[in-house]
């Protein structure tokens, strides 16, 4: 341990050296020595700034490497988050864009729906409305029975059904209508924006599709119910040799009721395509619309007997032996003998447009049903109604006799139209095979 210290010191001695510095000033000459110590403390000094220098240096430097690496990490950061943000961004544009599609589907959809569903639920309605009253005059004319007060059961339907069916089955024009329908149903359907899940969209764009598949057979439907009705009614008319066409009243321009306007705006045109939907509504409404007419109009078609109770048919339309004076004449009605006083109803809806005594006729009353149609009942004991009275049908009119050209109790009973007597048998007949369809 000495040897080492000593060894310590000689290097000291040997590097710090006692040293003189002379400094020479205004002739002067000055000198300052520096022993080893001092030497020592002095290059302690010097190496400990040095030092220091060197540390500041060096932690400036680090300093500033830091800094920049804070920088570069928040820089990074920030370009982390703004990545971020523009995917949640993105994803909730993307959301956004699905809900607007999917309400603006919906919204379209919905529109459509409640358009079809408006038009079938008003055609519907007037189908039934035109049904019910129709099962009403059915009702009614089938309390009065046939021309004898029978009430036959057997159907003959040889006058119904004169008219060929149509060739193809209903089946088969209903699956022809339904695969219309699908077809449609896939053309209307939208294109799903690229990257969107559209699962929602095609399910309710599916369910919409098989609703209005459903709509149209049922709008199909309706059509072929109301053309079958028509058509019923259509050879029930024609079996009482009265033109169809003169029943249905046309249209006015003096009519205010037909004072109607407005621009024209395509119900099929709601999501801008058009539907063939609308189009057989359109054809379904005219069906509904013939219907209509047809059944407002045989309403006031005289189809009843103008006795409910029993009775016997005792003289037909035409030529005959005149029963007073045997000679041929022409009779313009038919005879109904029953017990005497029995009711004498209304055969239609109308307006009773005499009631009094004739020449011949005895006591009579007559009704103005419009369109023409006059029917009379004559040889009354007793009337009951007044001119300008309204009646349904089957109202009392007056009681059975023999008063006037009578040979007995009966009703003599005549139908006009437009001034010309036709058979009231055969429109008797027709209403029987209303009560019976």
């Amino acid at each position: 341990m000495g040897r080492r210290s000593g060894k310590f010191r000689r290097v000291i001695s040997r590097f710090f050296k006692e040293r003189q510095i002379y400094h020479r000033s205004d002739g002067v000459v000055h000198f300052i020595s520096m022993s080893t110590k001092t030497q020592i403390a002095l290059a302690v000094v010097l190496s400990a700034a040095v030092l220091w220098i060197a540390y500041s240096s060096v932690n400036v430097v680090f300093k500033e490497q830091i800094i920049v690496a804070k920088d570069r990490d928040t820089r990074i950061m920030e370009t982390t988050y703004s990545k971020r943000l523009n995917d949640a961004q993105r994803a909730y544009d993307d959301v956004s864009t699905l809900n607007h599609v999917i309400q603006q589907n919906f919204d379209e959809t919905m529109a459509d729906i409640s358009a079809r569903h408006q038009m079938l639920k008003n055609m519907v309605e007037r189908k039934a409305a035109a049904d019910q009253n129709l099962d009403a005059l059915a009702k009614g004319l089938a309390e009065a029975g046939g021309p004898n007060g029978q009430h036959p059961t057997n159907g003959n339907r040889v006058m119904i059904d004169i008219t060929p069916g149509e060739p193809t089955p209903r089946q088969s024009r209903m699956s022809v209508l339904r695969k219309e329908a699908i077809l449609e149903s896939a053309q209307r359907q939208n294109t799903a924006p690229e990257g969107i899940a559209m699962e929602a969209v095609n399910k309710m764009e599916t369910a919409a599709g098989d609703l209005y598949t459903e709509q149209m057979l049922l709008l199909a439907l309706v059509e072929e119910k109301a053309d079958s009705e028509r058509d019923r009614l259509q050879k029930i008319m024609t079996s009482t040799s009265v033109p169809v066409e003169a029943l249905l009243t046309p249209a006015k321009i003096s009519n205010i009721t037909l004072a109607q306007g407005g621009p024209f705006i395509d119900a099929a045109n709601v999501n801008g395509v058009p539907s063939k939907f609308f189009q057989h509504a359109n054809r379904a409404a005219t069906v509904v619309d013939e219907l209509e007419a047809m059944q407002a109009a045989i309403n006031y078609v005289p189809l009843s007997s103008p006795l409910m109770v029993s009775r016997r048919f005792t003289s037909g339309f035409g030529i005959r032996r005149d029963p007073i004076n045997g000679r041929h004449s022409s009779h313009h009605g038919i005879d109904f003998a029953a017990a005497w006083a029995s009711p004498v109803t209304a055969t239609a809806a109308g307006v009773v447009k005499f009631a009094g005594t004739r020449s011949g006729w005895g006591r009579m009353v007559e009704i103005d049903h419009g369109n023409g149609f006059v029917t009379r009942y004559a040889h009354m004991s007793r009337i009951v109604v007044k001119p300008g009275q309204k009646v349904n049908l089957h109202d009392k009119v007056g009681a059975l006799g023999s008063s006037g050209r009578s040979t007995g109790p009966h009703v003599h009973y005549e139908i006009l139209f437009k001034g010309k007597p036709l058979n009231p048998r055969r429109f008797i007949e027709a209403g029987r095979y209303v009560f019976e369809s």
